[in-house]
């Protein structure tokens, strides 16, 4: 779909040649893309300057050794413009995987992490071929839907799990890491009073420098918009630990001859021989691939937000692309891939105009490693640490959790359980199963009050009340169309009746039953049909029907409802009105207080 100004809707023939025109000067990925060379050299550089810092930090926090990360940045910056999928998204390592791989390399290696580190870059190469599978069954745009509060609550926990296990190296302790967060917990008063007073000082000032340099009033300043604050932390860290005269163990270190000490290879032989690590190996995986695809799809369409020219990512192809990346990266002993969030605004901000933007970012990185390893390794770890705590906090501050209060109790709820469970068992795949869990008893028991004050419904549909409520959970994961227009949905494509010169004569009624997250999906699939029948105009009305429409929903019909002006057309939502709101947010879950049960008939 074009990515078409809001305020200009087509009224005929030269509005649809200005709009191919508008297409036509959007930069394009692939070999069309590199006449844009200048600007994505440039930004390249940039993100390079603000990569290299929290590729380093990101392998410390997820147990591995730091070139891991640099290795993994620069598999997934060659690899990205020649695989697509998004447009201006920077991929790499990210913080939100560390968590999950240091778990990982603590199960794989009974508590060892030289042991479990090539065990888990298997489970890496296993991620990244199972995306590449998903891709190919449309998993991808199923991952856009994923419940939102689920997803909050999730990267809370993946918040406070980063700032917990750096408190060791922000205090001066190079103490291996503990297994479970209630042990790390109970370390931290031993870890305070022995912390090393010049370490701490040092962190202590690198993390008050990215709060300030991160704060409203700075940002406003043209100074502040041309430093990136990571580099500058590390550069000044750097300085005061040669001042200190800091030993080498409180250092980062990267080898000198990246090709001989820096690539390690899986040990695929181990996990053959040895069945006794199927299990963990299969839980790591399957915690890489949810986390992996959900952030994924969750910061392209952040992304894409704010890209200037409005282009849209294709999930799938950057599912793909995030598959074979993650693949090749295990092969070479780096991390997990996703794009990054920070990375890709930067990228925007710095004028980056196409994926050509990874490949000029991979090869600075490249040349820093081969070419500055021994400014590297004047980089303090608890540095490095900082900028780790300063990420996580953005991911679990009171903001985050205001924001989703305002949407609903019942969204804080779901956030909060994800992340209490994701602390006591030290499980995000745990805790984001609780948390979908009891995103389904929170439906199901709206479904049940909906159900008590709607005699009608029971009357016109099912017999008894624990039928309809069987018929009405099955609602939830159902496709939401209920008919269209006046006659039955069936399964063939239904053509739309259009006026003479492409416009629709009449609203193109669509009734709805109940909408979730869980068949949010469908619902897409059922609407992109109407918007691929050519260049005319439609109205659309969408109708709600159901028992209830919860966040998740909301989000995607006021999305659909946007992107159907974009592209020129008309589209309404009604039936609004006959629901309760759970708070006064417009994208508020809400439940249908009045049913209209001939919507059924």
């Amino acid at each position: 779909m074009s990515g078409q100004n809001q305020n200009s809707v087509p009224t005929g023939s030269g509005c649809w040649q200005a709009e191919a025109a508008e297409k036509e000067d959007k930069p394009e990925n692939g070999l069309p893309g590199l006449k844009h060379w200048q600007y994505d050299l440039i930004a390249g550089l940039q993100v390079a300057l603000i990569g290299l810092p929290l590729s380093l930090g990101i392998a410390l926090a997820s147990g591995a050794p730091p070139i891991a990360g640099v290795i993994s940045a620069i598999i997934a910056g060659f690899a990205f413009p020649f695989l697509g999928g998004a447009h201006i998204a920077i991929s790499g390592p990210a913080a939100g995987l560390a968590p999950a791989l240091l778990s990982g390399m603590l199960s794989l290696g009974h508590g060892d992490l030289a042991t479990g580190y090539p065990l888990v870059l298997v489970a890496i190469c296993l991620t990244g071929a199972v995306q590449v599978m998903l891709s190919a069954h449309n998993v991808g745009r199923f991952a856009m839907y994923f419940p939102m509060s689920v997803l909050q609550g999730m990267l809370a926990a993946i918040g406070i799990l980063i700032i917990l296990q750096q408190i060791p190296a922000f205090l001066g302790h190079l103490t291996p890491p503990a297994r479970s967060i209630p042990e790390v917990i109970l370390l931290i008063p031993d870890q305070v009073m022995g912390m090393n007073i010049q370490t701490f000082a040092v962190g202590v000032i690198a993390l008050a420098l990215l709060f300030a340099l991160n704060s409203a009033l700075v940002k406003k300043q043209p100074w502040a918009r041309n430093i990136p604050a990571p580099l500058l932390v590390v550069f000044m860290g750097g300085v005061a630990g040669w001042v200190l005269h800091f030993p080498k163990e409180s250092l980062v270190y990267v080898p000198y001859d990246v090709l001989a000490h820096g690539i390690h290879f899986p040990n695929f032989i181990d996990v053959w021989q040895r069945s006794e690590l199927w299990l963990p190996l299969l839980t790591t995986v399957v915690t890489l691939t949810l986390i992996n695809g959900v952030e994924t799809m969750a910061t392209i369409n952040a992304i894409d937000k704010i890209d200037p020219f409005q282009r849209k990512s294709d999930p799938n192809v950057t599912l793909r692309t995030i598959g074979i990346s993650n693949m090749l990266s295990g092969l070479a002993g780096g991390l997990t891939i996703f794009p990054g969030g920070i990375k890709s605004t930067a990228n925007m901000i710095a004028g980056g105009r196409t994926l050509w933007a990874n490949f000029y970012y991979a090869a600075f990185m490249a040349l820093f490693v081969w070419f500055g390893p021994d400014l590297i390794n004047r980089i303090p770890l608890t540095v490095l640490a900082a900028i780790l705590i300063f990420i996580g906090w953005k991911l679990c501050a009171p903001a985050v959790f205001s924001r989703i209060w305002a949407i609903g109790k019942e969204q804080i709820l779901i956030a909060v359980v994800c992340v209490i469970i994701t602390l006591l068992s030290s499980n995000l795949l745990f805790g984001v199963a609780l948390g979908v869990a009891t995103k389904i008893l929170l439906l199901c028991r709206d479904l049940v009050i909906a159900l008590i004050y709607d005699s009608r419904f029971r009357a016109v549909t099912h017999d008894s009340f624990f039928a309809c409520l069987i018929a009405s959970i099955k609602e939830l994961f159902r496709d939401p169309v209920i008919r269209i227009g006046d006659g039955r949905v069936t399964s063939e494509i239904l053509p739309v009746v259009s006026a003479p010169g492409g416009y629709m004569k009449h609203p193109y009624k669509i009734y709805l039953s109940s909408i979730s997250c869980m068949n949010v999906m469908k619902l897409d699939a059922r609407l992109k049909v109407f918007l691929d029948h050519g260049p005319m105009r439609h109205n659309f009305m969408l109708i709600l029907r159901g028992h209830l429409v919860d966040h998740t929903a909301m989000e995607y019909l006021h999305h659909f409802r946007n992107e159907c002006l974009q592209e020129g057309h008309d589209c309404v939502i009604v039936g609004n009105e006959n629901f309760m709101p759970h708070s006064s947010h417009a994208l508020a879950y809400r439940v249908n207080q009045i049913h209209d049960s001939m919507a059924y008939v």
